[in-house]
């Protein structure tokens, strides 16, 4: 998902995420990277499921965004960011360097 506004807010955003969560990573999401781009930020996910991910767009991140940009849900709802869904056929990630990388 591309997102054309500052990467600050992308981080009042998670910031919210993980008061409300608890912990940085949603349940059922197996990768969140965050990348700068011209316009903005991207965010690219895993998940383990659409269900999964869908639950936590409409349970959790649409209301913080909400909140933070003073948006109304039909706002948001009228104009979304620009994304693409992939259907992965394997994922492979080296946990033990993710570990020591940290």
């Amino acid at each position: 998902m591309d997102v054309g506004q500052p990467i600050e807010m992308y981080e009042r955003v998670h910031e919210e995420v993980e008061h409300q969560l608890g912990r940085t990573i949603p349940q059922g999401c197996l990768v969140h990277l965050v990348t700068r781009i011209e316009s903005g930020f991207r965010v690219t996910e895993v998940w383990e499921s659409h269900e999964a991910a869908d639950r936590f767009a409409d349970e959790i991140m649409r209301p913080i965004i909400s909140r933070v940009t003073g948006m109304t849900a039909a706002e948001l709802a009228q104009n979304p960011p620009a994304s693409e869904e992939l259907h992965i056929h394997r994922l492979e990630i080296d946990t033990a360097a993710l570990a020591t990388s940290a």
